[in-house]
């Protein structure tokens, strides 16, 4: 997500440092040999700025901590830091803990990362930040794995327009980041709360927790993502749904989930084990689980599937992650119409979305299920040449929210 960064987006650091002192004693002499110098311990990028320089072209400033001489592997003093964004580089001397590298092009994703220098040369990279340019500034948050359940410990974002009033019921919206990404990031990439303030619904954007790798995400299907965690995120999103509940009057028919890859995951992971309390979820570039008995859902929801056919992430045609496959983009719609009870099966609409800016024309398509239980339905939006992470329209949000607004609970 970093705007997106999504499911290939982390890359795991293995700090393994092994140091010997070489000492010689001559024989005949009286004479101990000079110890080699250690070099220094790998330090932490914390922050990531984007700073537009023109239409298509941006420079990064990239923030970063060091580890001290008492806690490092070496005692040496620090000489610089070299840091390096996906072939370009910036140095930072000693005392100094940032440094701009320059000219990078809009919506690239690069790899970040720093190494520490002293007289006994340059230490180990630190752990790799892939970075989304253009999008938000990415902050590092605590490294330690997270198994918080409650919005007390795991706290949210949230946006009330300001049409809202407390005598009337409001819908809810909530936006879920994919792997690697942020609350923040997310709403910045596909920004909802333009629609929220137009439209007048509550807008919630939480953060996964973080893993092993320091990279944030959702433990949503067997498939996606919790690689290093076995974290209750269920309980978590139910805790915030009933914090938001205590504190507006929230219309418990119009109670929406959307999300981004992992994000996406997670939303279907929603509205398969609480299909009582979720009206409809939208999915960009994630998918459901790959055997309808793991989701199980007992009441209809309605279900959108968008999804680009030049996903190399998350395969339209489906795939795996680490040897576990999840379905189709198709099939992952297709199982909520069996829930839903649908009797109007992959009816291809004529008219098409112009969902994706990079992309000439209207590329997307779009196939219904419907005359489902419960007044319910199911859409595949399918982006002809789509990414996963693609150059979304100004619509994108709006577009989603009129799929909400028309399928309330009944």
């Amino acid at each position: 997500m970093k705007r997106q960064t999504h499911i290939r987006y982390w890359v795991v650091a293995v700090f393994s440092v092994v140091f010997s002192i070489v000492a010689s004693v001559l024989a005949g002499h009286s004479y101990s040999g000079a110890a080699k110098i250690p070099p220094p311990s790998p330090p932490q990028i914390t922050r990531i700025d984007t700073i537009q320089k023109s239409k298509t072209t941006f420079d990064l400033q990239i923030y970063f901590s060091v580890v001290s001489n008492n806690n490092s592997t070496s005692k040496a003093p620090l000489i610089s830091t070299l840091v390096s964004a996906s072939g370009k580089t910036c140095n930072a001397n000693v005392g100094k803990q940032s440094c701009t590298i320059r000219g990078i092009s809009k919506i690239a994703t690069v790899n970040v990362s720093a190494k520490s220098k002293n007289a006994g040369g340059y230490g180990l990279p630190s752990s790799t930040v892939r970075y989304l340019v253009g999008s938000s500034s990415w902050t590092i948050a605590s490294q330690t794995p997270s198994t918080a359940t409650g919005v007390a410990a795991r706290p949210y974002s949230e946006f009330v327009p300001s049409s809202y009033s407390s005598k009337s019921p409001v819908p809810l919206v909530v936006l879920l980041h994919g792997y690697g990404s942020s609350g923040n990031q997310q709403e910045t990439y596909m920004n909802f709360k333009a629609v929220a303030e137009q439209r007048g619904f509550i807008l919630a954007y939480p953060d996964g927790t973080v893993d092993a790798a320091g990279k944030q995400f959702w433990n949503a299907t067997e498939v996606c993502c919790a690689f290093f965690s076995a974290v209750d995120d269920d309980a978590y999103l139910i805790s915030m749904l009933d914090d938001i509940e205590s504190k507006y009057p929230i219309d418990r028919k119009r109670i929406y989930f959307v999300g981004h890859s992992n994000g996406g995951f997670m939303s279907y992971r929603m509205a398969c084990k609480h299909s009582d309390r979720i009206a409809a979820i939208a999915s960009l570039a994630g998918a459901t689980f790959l055997n309808s008995s793991d989701c199980a859902a007992k009441d209809p929801v309605s279900v959108l599937q968008i999804h680009g056919t030049s996903d190399t992430t998350i395969l339209y045609d489906g795939g795996s992650i680490l040897g576990r496959q999840y379905p189709s983009a198709t099939a992952s719609a297709t199982q909520w119409a069996t829930f839903d009870r649908c009797s109007n099966n992959a009816v291809p609409r004529a008219d098409k979305l112009d969902l994706v800016t990079t992309i000439a024309g209207s590329e997307t398509s779009i196939t219904s299920w419907n005359n489902c239980r419960n007044g319910t339905e199911v859409e595949l939006w399918t982006a002809d040449q789509g990414a996963h992470v693609p150059a979304l329209s100004t619509t994108f949000a709006s577009k989603i929210y009129d799929f909400f607004a028309s399928h309330p609970k009944s």
